[in-house]
């Protein structure tokens, strides 16, 4: 059985259907492409779909929806929102106006340990003196706000301000030449500091970023703050820095984006698993799929967009598609980690979630949000069956250490007893000196993410998370390849414009690479109706801070900040 046999020269397959292959199967739409999106699953939308808890709702009520993620859209993102501002829901709205902001999140501490909220509004900020010139007012400013939370002796504050401003202050051969090669735990030397210091400044980077802060590159972390630290103080941002859909993530923004796709011609074919391509004269010449039911499909199109996570791509990468791009092989050695999320659902809101939530003391590195909260239905009145109230969405960011109830790493548990575990280290948090936030008593039901399936030894995870470690970057592909009609659209792809860690965004800018690169093929080389990327917020002052560390760079010197002991 064969799939889109005509030729016209201009015909697309897209393999997948999560933020990349839609992104890329969008652009190709508004530019004449006859683009067909090819889909394993049932409904599009990959890790940033809704997961929706089967034969849950009632009365006319829909089934209890849940979330992969707790879905932020942060204000350091610009190709994703205006992909969103992009998708119509009315004639005069579009998805980007579905985003709701979040006024503030809260570092929560377990036993006697105060937690401290992180407002999110720049006015509430106290930055009262401007960024000046001089590189190491970077320095005192960081202290500064790190100390109005004293969480840490004076020393440790002053030192990691240092060490931070380094990485802010780095010229991009130092990033990608030394600090992509050096660990951050490493370079924050954390192995000498507090508890406090490793927990907050070792284990927050693996609630924020998904990343483990003793493999994770200081490239990668620096980046991450330095994004999210001028997005805070609205620089470089024109929206707010922290924001989540108004409805669940199917409705408010998935399924409107399909609706949009269909209206510019894409065609969709869900529950296809690719499962080969296959190469001639240095092109691809036809891709096949597996139906559920055992039955296989050819596609033919002129030119193909790999949208695959890499778990799933290197399973495509063949021996012919390896010998004719090494870099495809050199994705073997990416790793990934877990991180997926489980829904509680209540029966009575609970009053301390304003926002998102990090339990920085959490065996598992859990991150909470109130997520219906924010959601403009009626929660009891619209899904369900009318006795949950609110829809707490927590994900799993450590699968590896043991937990607090039953001793064991989240991945050696049984589903049942993740759910627990994970309620009983949100307790450790909010219920305190008497005062109980969270109840037994509230939880109507959960829902633990389906990628996660319970076998043999433990559990296993069908949907694993790119995880950026050192040296990664160097494996990462382009997001052309050598195979003249092969793209690839996915968070794995080298990003240079904003960040390049696995996001939303990420998986958005590398579709748009891959729709530019495959219009400068389909023009013989010639461009035509680029897709527009955007380049991340860099702070003017400095500039000549970086210049100076160029010329220091090219001369094999160290940071001039870079200091090295408290």
């Amino acid at each position: 059985m064969a799939e889109n046999s005509a030729s016209t020269g201009r015909r697309v397959a897209v393999l997948g259907a999560g933020v990349g292959g839609l992104t890329a199967a969008h652009e190709l739409a508004e530019r004449g492409f006859e683009v067909t999106v090819y889909e394993r699953r049932g409904v599009a939308g990959g890790k940033a779909r809704s997961l929706f808890v089967p034969d849950t709702g009632t009365g006319g009520r829909r089934d209890l929806p849940g979330e992969h993620g707790h879905r932020m859209v942060l204000g350091f993102y610009h190709h994703l929102p205006d992909t969103l501002r992009r998708i119509p829901v009315a004639p005069d709205a579009t998805v980007e106006d579905r985003l709701a902001p979040v006024p503030r999140f809260d570092l929560a501490r377990a036993g006697d340990r105060a937690g401290v909220p992180i407002p999110l509004r720049p006015g509430d900020l106290n930055l009262s003196t401007p960024v000046r010139e001089n590189a190491g007012f970077l320095v005192s400013t960081l202290a500064q706000l790190l100390d109005d939370h004293p969480l840490l002796p004076p020393a440790e504050l002053l030192f990691l301000a240092g060490k931070v401003s380094v990485l802010f202050c780095s010229c991009d051969g130092r990033q990608y030449g030394q600090w992509e090669h050096t660990g951050w735990w490493d370079y924050i030397q954390a192995a000498r500091m507090s508890e406090d210091y490793q927990r907050i400044w070792g284990g927050g980077v693996q609630i924020l970023e998904a990343l483990k802060p003793r493999t994770a590159s200081v490239r990668t972390v620096g980046q991450g703050l330095e994004a999210i630290f001028f997005s805070v103080f609205g620089l470089g941002s024109a929206a707010a820095f922290d924001r989540v859909f108004n409805a669940p993530t199917s409705e408010a923004w998935i399924d409107p984006w399909v609706a949009h796709l269909r209206s510019l011609g894409v065609r969709f074919a869900f529950g296809r698993q690719i499962e080969d391509l296959q190469v001639r004269d240095g092109r691809v010449t036809a891709a096949r799929a597996r139906a559920a039911d055992g039955t296989t499909t050819r596609i033919d199109a002129d030119w193909f967009v790999a949208a695959v996570p890499a778990d799933r791509a290197v399973r495509l990468w063949n021996a012919a598609l390896r010998t004719a791009d090494p870099r495809l092989a050199a994705m073997d050695r990416l790793q990934h980690t877990w991180s997926n999320g489980i829904q509680y659902f209540l029966r009575r809101p609970v009053p301390a979630f304003p926002g998102h939530v990090f339990h920085i003391d959490a065996p598992w590195k859990l991150a909470s949000v109130a997520q219906s909260r924010f959601w403009g239905a009626p929660f009891a009145q619209t899904w369900g069956d009318g006795r949950a109230r609110e829809s707490l969405s927590v994900v799993i960011s450590d699968w590896d250490t043991p937990g607090l109830l039953y001793g064991k790493p989240a991945r050696a548990c049984t589903r049942q007893e993740v759910a627990r575990e994970v309620w009983a280290q949100m307790q450790a948090h909010l219920n305190k000196e008497g005062d109980v936030v969270l109840e037994d008593s509230m939880v109507h039901s959960w829902y633990l993410d389906e990628a996660i399936i319970e076998a043999e030894h433990g559990l296993r995870n069908d949907e694993p998370f790119l995880m950026n470690s050192t040296g990664s970057w160097d494996l990462r592909p382009e997001a052309s390849t050598a195979i003249g009609n092969l793209f690839l659209a996915a968070d794995y792809v080298r990003t240079y414009s904003n960040v390049d860690f696995a996001t939303m965004e990420t998986a958005n800018e590398a579709a748009r690479r891959a729709v530019n690169a495959l219009l400068k093929a389909a023009n013989g080389g010639a461009e035509s109706f680029p897709v527009e990327t955007f380049d991340r917020y860099e702070l003017p002052e400095f500039a000549r801070a970086k210049d100076v560390d160029r010329e220091r760079w090219s001369q094999g010197l160290p940071h001039i900040l870079d200091v090295g002991n408290v």
